[in-house]
């Protein structure tokens, strides 16, 4: 649905603060003593893991239970009068009137011109991440996956998810509003693929090896290509080695996952690379964790005028071997590498228009200026993209449903982005720059999650010093009950790839982030990303690697972040 066809929705936004602070003069309101005499002690307090833990392949060491509401709103009365003062965002100084706030909506400061309490807000949020009986945003990508299954960027699967989103928030979701925007994108098919390894001691002298197609990758010929297979292990290799090894041959790349930054431009731009000299096709090794050895993620590749095919580490590896016994010529039975790699990729480029996804929380008072909350909604055309990064469109929809919900509107206007061909060419993000270059200046912060969304850890922050300062007193004490209020500064022009183009423009940009839920790693541990890499790209990327309950809290964390920021 387009934004011209939008239909009017039946019900109305939350209550301006004037019209609140109206009806709160007309009425007395119990005291805030009084109130928290209501909220008793013997409140159950919601630990992390409620929900039975057979699934789980960890334990809940390093969290601590949500507190109890009584207990929250004390430590928020304590941090209240701390939080008095002034932040900069985006080079604009903007007044934040903590201090005489009281925390519950019944003992509202009553003076004309008060705003309704952003820390009682907050400190709601906060207690919602603990509600269990909340698994929407769960049970919303499950069905849309089961639906639609993935949702390859040209697909019809896409289209039909996206309209399945925004006619879900239309229906459903009081005080949001969902449409689309148009994305001019290619169409990239994969079709029939297999990749053989001649094997003459092997029965019936071969082995089918798994293999998955490069994203954008030519086809090969109909009769596909047969040849040796050369191992290098770097581009320098590659280049020392030179047309004389290289040319008519296929080259496989066979490297270590030392991290998805450094290893990904192995897979990105080595069909380019070995073209060069001589090469009829390439093969990568998979970019996945070493413990990933028979599994294989595909991923974009730079469209070269030679094929490209991830496989497994096992098979990459097994191919090295026979390499180096057949080089020492150990025996007759150790010939030489050789495969046959058959492609029927297809690429039609500009194929079609498709869409980003937009849902819009209108502001109360400053309703032209945004802050926005994104994923990428494009996936690979394996698994169900439940993970990459379903989980982190749906993050930021839930955490605006989640505000919307609490009855009181932002300051500012609270936008959920869910972009279009992330995966491949970032279409989505440059079409939605385009139309709203001129309102670039009122975007007052964005944040993208697109590195799995498993139990909040916080956000990566690429602002102003002053902004990161200020962002991690609220993180400290605000949302450390739910674990999520932890702030790192980032060198990156851009904690996301979709927010790229807004944070190059000034806008405060943010990444958001998770703990490993495999060994409680957090951002900064050696192997804090390797259960997202496991199933990064790959048929195992499913529903079944999201939790509900750790997607409901990451939201409840987003929630709260959001909310503080559109009221700076």
């Amino acid at each position: 649905m387009m934004p011209d066809e939008k239909k009017p929705i039946p019900w109305g936004l939350p209550p301006l603060r004037s019209e609140v602070l109206e009806r709160q003069a007309a009425a007395r309101y119990a005291s805030s003593e009084n109130y928290e005499k209501t909220q008793t002690a013997d409140t159950e307090v919601p630990e992390y893991y409620p929900e039975p833990m057979d699934h789980y392949t960890h334990g809940p060491a390093g969290y601590k239970p949500l507190a109890p509401r009584s207990e929250t709103l004390k430590t928020s009365h304590r941090v209240g009068i701390f939080l008095a003062g002034a932040t900069l965002l985006g080079g604009t100084a903007f007044l934040v009137g903590f201090s005489g706030c009281l925390m519950d909506r019944d003992s509202m400061s009553m003076e004309a011109g008060a705003r309704p309490c952003v820390m009682g807000v907050v400190e709601e949020l906060v207690q919602a991440g603990g509600n269990t009986s909340n698994t929407v945003a769960w049970d919303r990508l499950a069905e849309m996956t089961d639906l639609y299954g993935h949702r390859m960027t040209g697909s019809d699967a896409y289209d039909h998810s996206a309209e399945w989103v925004v006619r879900t928030v239309n229906e459903q979701d009081a005080n949001l509003t969902a449409y689309t925007e148009p994305v001019w994108v290619d169409e990239w098919k994969r079709g029939s693929e297999s990749l053989r390894l001649f094997a003459p001691s092997r029965p019936g002298g071969q082995v089918q090896l798994q293999m998955l197609g490069l994203g954008n990758s030519v086809g090969t010929p109909p009769d596909g290509v047969d040849a040796p297979v050369i191992p290098v292990h770097s581009f320098e290799e590659l280049r020392q080695l030179g047309n004389a090894t290289i040319a008519g041959n296929v080259v496989m790349y066979n490297f270590p996952f030392t991290g998805y930054g450094e290893t990904a431009r192995m897979r990105s731009q080595g069909a380019r690379e070995a073209e060069k000299y001589g090469a009829r096709a390439v093969l990568v090794r998979t970019l996945a964790p070493d413990t990933s050895f028979h599994s294989v993620h595909t991923g974009s590749s730079a469209r070269a005028t030679i094929p490209a095919a991830a496989i497994s580490l096992s098979d990459a590896n097994l191919i090295e071997r026979m390499y180096e016994r057949a080089k020492v010529g150990a025996s007759l039975d150790h010939v030489f590498p050789r495969v046959k790699l058959v492609m029927n990729a297809q690429l039609r480029e500009n194929a079609k228009q498709s869409a980003n996804v937009i849902i819009d929380l209108k502001g109360s008072e400053l309703p032209n200026e945004i802050v926005l909350l994104s994923g990428h909604f494009d996936s690979w055309d394996v698994g169900v993209g439940a993970m990459d990064d379903g989980a982190g469109a749906f993050l930021a929809w839930e955490a605006a449903r989640m505000i919307a919900r609490t009855g009181w509107a932002p300051r500012r206007t609270i936008r959920v982005v869910m972009w279009n061909n992330e995966e491949t060419q970032q279409r989505g993000a440059r079409a939605y720059f385009e139309k709203h270059k001129a309102e670039i200046k009122d975007h007052k912060f964005a944040v993208e999650s697109d590195i799995g969304v498993f139990e909040p850890w916080g956000l990566a922050v690429a602002a102003d010093k002053s902004v990161v300062q200020r962002m991690r007193a609220f993180g400290k004490h605000l949302l450390h009950p739910l674990g999520g209020g932890n702030i790192t500064s980032t060198d990156m022009e851009a904690p996301g790839e979709d927010i790229a183009l807004l944070c190059k423009s000034g806008v405060p940009c943010a990444g958001f982030l998770s703990v490993n839920p495999e060994n409680n790693a957090a951002p900064g541990d050696p192997h804090w990303e390797d259960h997202y890499f496991r199933y990064h790209h790959a048929n195992s990327d499913r529903m079944e690697i999201i939790d509900k309950h750790q997607l409901r809290r990451s939201a409840a964390s987003l929630a709260a972040w959001a909310y503080i920021i559109a009221d700076l």
